[in-house]
């Protein structure tokens, strides 16, 4: 059975929890991406930052002097590089994600997406 190592993206582009907003939303358009991890300091995930939650933050006071960190979703579904593929479609299936940190030991090792999800499985009926 494939495991999500097999499918994920292993150059995960991530931005730090005390970059600037500006910086976060740079690298989400450089990278056409809609979310990134956050590592912390220790370099393990700490958080995720989405479209959606720069959004929910501009009308707050101080957005312009936000950072990752002030804007992150703490509670991070994350899924083990181990794991197999069925279980990435099963978190996509039910919950309204994207995106998926993949992760060893609290460490980001990868990213996996519903697009590599679903190239996998049409791959194996095609």
């Amino acid at each position: 059975m494939k495991q999500v190592k097999d499918i994920m993206k292993k150059r995960a582009v991530s931005v730090n929890e005390h970059d600037d907003i500006r910086t976060v939303c740079m690298a989400l358009s450089r990278h056409k991406v809609s979310g990134l991890p956050v590592l912390g300091a220790s370099g393990k995930l700490v958080g995720f930052v989405s479209e959606r939650d720069i959004i929910s933050a501009v009308a707050r006071p101080g957005f312009d002097r936000a950072t990752a960190r002030h804007v992150m979703t703490r509670r991070v579904k994350t899924i083990s590089d181990d794991a197999p593929v069925t279980s990435a479609s099963k978190i996509f299936s039910e919950e309204d994600y994207r995106l998926l940190p993949v992760v060893r030991d609290g460490r980001l090792v990868g990213m996996i997406g519903r697009k590599e999800v679903v190239n996998f499985m049409m791959g194996n009926y095609y």
